[in-house]
């Protein structure tokens, strides 16, 4: 599968050792070793998946671990101790820990915007400015006394708000008057009416697509990948010349870290040309992030002839 996602394993590990994702790795290249060196088609075979997925567990940069329940198919196939897959099975809970402390530290809170500055009207302040002036002026020429004057300039205040609401209110009100004398009046009908352009509906979204054309001698799988929220559509066509070759196409999804999350095979040619469709499981938000397409022998279980890995656009 493409590279993606999980990023940089050596680097988690900088100052405390390898990951956990390379020391799983590691540990199932071992497991192969100990097992008499089964190459890994033949591991493949046994355990009914694509050669490429066990090729990528064991891949050494760590970017695609085993999920637990092929972890434990691993160890039943090589026949090993219970205390190997105890170790794996530690191993496997450490890489679920630094897949979650990657993804909480890749988290960034979106700073909040700041709030623009109200602007008040500069009719707003003039009118609430007169108004308040008016108040100050009435009570000096009255005489007041300085604590009457005091309560003078409160009441300047009060007029000062009471006056900037009403121009406030006034100017909301113009700019209504404003619009509705702008706004052409609604019609009946007639040759002469305009109307305005109908609202154009907007496309439905469309989900992307991948093509894919795996040749192997004079055999074939072609078709296109149509990428779902949960699953991957494929339509194709398989073809073998040979009606003693036949030939199967073996398609598998997985997530940003390397999880197999579902696998299809389609129906199995044998010399002739067959029309295909088929619908890969990846039952988990956002759908699958790859997908591995394999060129089989169209036997079962299947040897995988030529393998593809096709990323979502």
């Amino acid at each position: 599968m493409p590279d993606g996602g999980v990023t940089g394993p050596e680097a988690e590990g900088a100052g405390a050792g390898p990951s956990a994702r390379v020391e799983l790795a590691r540990t199932l290249r071992e497991w192969r070793a100990r097992a008499g060196e089964l190459p890994q088609k033949t591991v493949a075979r046994r355990l009914n998946i694509a050669q490429t997925t066990v090729s990528r567990y064991e891949s050494p940069d760590g970017r695609h671990p085993a999920p637990e329940a092929a972890v434990r198919a691993l160890w039943s196939c090589y026949r090993l101790a219970e205390e190997d897959l105890d170790r794996a099975l530690a191993l496997r809970a450490r890489v679920d820990e630094e897949l979650r402390a990657g993804a909480a530290s890749a988290e960034v809170s979106a700073p909040t915007p700041a709030r623009a500055p109200v602007a008040v009207p500069a009719v707003v302040v003039a009118a609430g400015e007169a108004v308040g002036e008016a108040v100050m002026v009435a009570g000096v020429r009255a005489g007041e006394p300085p604590a009457a004057r005091a309560a003078g300039r409160s009441r300047h205040w009060v007029a000062w708000a009471a006056g900037a609401t009403a121009a406030l209110v006034g100017v909301v009100a113009g700019g209504l008057l404003v619009h509705q004398l702008l706004t052409p009046a609604a019609t009946t009908g007639g040759a002469d009416e305009v109307r305005p352009p109908a609202p154009v509906a907007a496309p439905p979204t469309a989900f992307p697509t991948t093509d894919f054309n795996i040749v192997h001698g004079n055999s074939y799988t072609k078709g296109t990948l149509t990428w779902y929220r949960r699953a991957v559509g494929l339509t194709g066509q398989g073809n073998s010349e040979d009606a003693a070759g036949c030939r199967g196409t073996t398609a598998t999804s997985y997530s940003a870290a390397g999880v197999e999350l579902g696998s299809t095979r389609t129906g199995v040619v044998c010399g002739a040309s067959k029309n295909h469709t088929v619908a890969i499981p990846a039952d988990v938000v956002g759908g699958a992030f790859a997908v591995g397409i394999c060129l089989d022998d169209g036997a079962t279980p299947p040897a995988m002839l030529k393998c593809q890995d096709f990323r979502r656009p």
